[in-house]
């Protein structure tokens, strides 16, 4: 069952860059899915954690503003950028390179804690830059075969997902994450409407866009997250986040299949290459981090 449901919420997972992919393709600004995405999500996981509801986490200053940071530089950084990444390439390609994340969070506890990769990390290290330069240049050095933009919001929105994966333990722990995921889903969802100075661009309806918009908010953000955490607790994280390993393959195969996204061989090959290093990064034995 637990293996099961970590599956299908990185199905679910896969299917909301492709159905935003399918709004770029049909003329839908980044903008307008980012925002309602965050804003409706936001207001769901808060209306579902109602039984939880400390208004602690609004009236503590120093609660606030790890919130706040949560909402810019995780949630923000990491739904915008993806989705930008999805704009300037294609769902696959995007969810590929953002699976960089997990060797930025070794980088990062390796420098912090003044300790070398071990040899499992370094070849993890080896693979994934190996996968990022065939899915940047082709193998061509002289040209960039991906737009350079593609290619820089997709590794910011892998910075994202590792800064609030190493700094949002605390307040998740504290408060939970529907309840913090909620709030800080809102708190993004209004610094983005502050940072675009209120020009939320306005769609007349149309039932297949926002039919699109719903799978994305419904199955491709709190299904997923439903039903990952919920596979989390039968069969564990590590387990978990091997099998979550689906999502950027899910990702290029539906990509491929509904939207006609072509890949070349050496696309695949470096996409390959990313789906071992994540493995040998959740294999790895963890030294013990305070």
């Amino acid at each position: 069952m637990g293996v099961f449901l970590v599956v299908l919420g990185g199905i679910f997972w896969a299917v909301s860059g492709v159905l935003a992919e399918y709004l770029f393709e049909n003329h839908y600004s980044v903008e307008w899915v980012s925002f309602y995405r965050l804003f409706c999500t936001g207001l769901i996981l808060i209306i579902l954690s109602l039984k939880r509801f400390e208004v602690q986490i609004l009236t503590q200053k120093s609660t606030l503003f790890s919130l706040f940071i949560y909402a810019l530089f995780g949630l923000l950084l990491t739904q915008y950028g993806y989705f930008k990444a999805i704009f300037y390439t294609d769902a696959g390609t995007a969810t590929m390179i953002q699976y960089s994340a997990p060797l930025m969070i070794m980088l990062f506890l390796c420098f912090k804690n003044k300790i070398l990769p071990k040899t499992l990390e370094i070849f993890a290290l080896i693979l994934i830059l190996s996968a990022l330069f065939l899915i940047a240049t082709g193998g061509n050095l002289s040209e960039f075969k991906i737009s350079f933009w593609g290619l820089f919001w997709a590794l910011g929105a892998a910075l994202g997902i590792a800064f609030y994966s190493l700094c949002a333990r605390n307040i998740i722990e504290k408060y939970g994450i529907f309840l913090l995921m909620g709030w800080a889903s809102l708190m993004a969802s209004g610094i983005l409407f502050i940072s675009l100075l209120g020009q939320i661009p306005f769609y007349a309806f149309e039932l297949k866009a926002y039919a699109a918009m719903a799978g994305i908010i419904f199955i491709g953000t709190i299904g997923a997250f439903c039903l990952y955490l919920k596979g989390v607790e039968y069969i564990g994280a590590l387990r978990a986040s091997m099998i979550a390993c689906i999502e950027p393959v899910a990702a290029a195969f539906m990509s491929y299949f509904f939207l006609k996204t072509q890949y070349s061989f050496l696309e695949l090959f470096a996409f390959s290459l990313t789906i071992i290093s994540v493995f040998l990064n959740a294999m790895k034995v963890k030294p013990k981090i305070d």
